[in-house]
């Protein structure tokens, strides 16, 4: 017997029911294998559908160089940044020399940059003018905003070393300060401090920095209050503020070096000089008596001088004429030191 002939569109509606039980066969085996997969504990991940977010383009450093708290070479350093490390571009200086960049990876780390210190940066006139990189938002690679990490100052002590003044600060915060560090003594205009190379006090960092043109010529109370150019946001301003007792470590001197009778008139003319480390301010005076037996006055003079170390000031007499320097006593006097 001789089948009949098949037409084309018996063999099309063929193909086409298999490849739909092929469908529903495979279909019902994955939905068998994740329900199975389930009742035994298993966790499998199933396909979803994300949207993407647009990124910052990440580009490679050319050099190694600093990352710097201001478009310019003589600002504070953030951190420094070794060749082929990858930045965030993000902005630049109305001159266009200087890059606004994050560190990759790190999205509360954001500062300056030159910009032929970045490979592939060459359309840098088309990136937003930015003026101040404190204004650009810590971003997260996952696209939520973290709270940065703030330093906090606290100023520990002071000292005395070699009769200057030390103050004795401390980096409490989890962030660093790449801002300078001033000092205001007594309620005294702020007085920038020097720290490492104009690097940044790292977090939980000390130093012991001097107060530049700050001397301790006697043993008194003295008030500091640290604070940061410009005003930087910290987590505790109350530990700014240090007061107490500081004396010298060094002895101070400031003596009479020589008499002598001066002039056609021989008036007594005393040399006074500074033996001390450090240069002293104050009120001097000297008292001329004749010698003993007699202790009458002759003359005195008191006057405020500022001598550098090793410095004499001459004092002259000009009514204590005649004199015999073997009958007469000198006596100075002072409370700078």
């Amino acid at each position: 017997m001789i089948d009949p002939p098949v037409t084309t569109d018996r063999s099309n509606f063929r193909i086409i029911g298999l490849v739909i039980a092929v469908v529903v066969v495979t279909t019902l085996i994955a939905i068998a294998v994740v329900f199975v997969a389930k009742q035994a504990g298993l966790n499998i991940p199933l396909p979803s559908v994300s949207r993407s977010t647009p990124t910052t383009p990440v580009l490679s450093l050319a050099r190694a160089t600093e990352l710097r708290a201001g478009p310019a070479p003589d600002t504070a350093i953030v951190t420094h940044l070794a060749a082929q490390t990858g930045v965030q571009v993000i902005g630049r200086s109305l001159d266009g020399a200087w890059l606004v960049v994050r560190l990759n990876g790190a999205a509360d780390i954001v500062g300056w940059v030159p910009t032929d210190a970045v490979e592939g940066a060459r359309n840098a006139a088309r990136l937003p003018v930015i003026v101040n990189a404190a204004d650009v938002p810590a971003t997260a690679a996952s696209g939520t905003q973290q709270a940065p990490d703030l330093p906090d100052l606290r100023l520990e002590a002071a000292s005395s070393r070699n009769n200057r003044l030390v103050a004795v600060i401390v980096n409490d915060g989890p962030g660093d300060l790449p801002t300078p560090i001033l000092v205001a003594v007594n309620d005294g205009m702020p007085i920038r401090i020097e720290t490492k190379g104009g690097e940044p006090l790292r977090a939980k960092e000390r130093i012991e920095a001097t107060v530049p043109g700050e001397y301790v010529q006697l043993r008194a109370r003295v008030t500091l209050r640290v604070q940061t150019e410009p005003a930087n946001r910290e987590k505790n301003t109350e530990n700014n503020s240090w007061s107490g007792i500081v004396e010298p470590d060094q002895p101070n001197n400031i003596g009479i070096a020589t008499a002598i009778a001066d002039g056609a008139d021989r008036h007594l003319v005393v040399t006074v000089r500074n033996d001390s480390p450090i240069p002293i301010r104050g009120m001097i005076t000297l008292t001329v008596r004749e010698a003993l037996p007699s202790t009458n006055l002759l003359g005195r003079d008191s006057r405020e001088v500022g001598l550098d170390p090793s410095k004499t000031i001459d004092v002259p007499f000009p009514d204590i004429r005649q004199v015999d320097l073997t009958r007469i006593a000198i006596r100075l006097s002072t409370d700078a030191i």
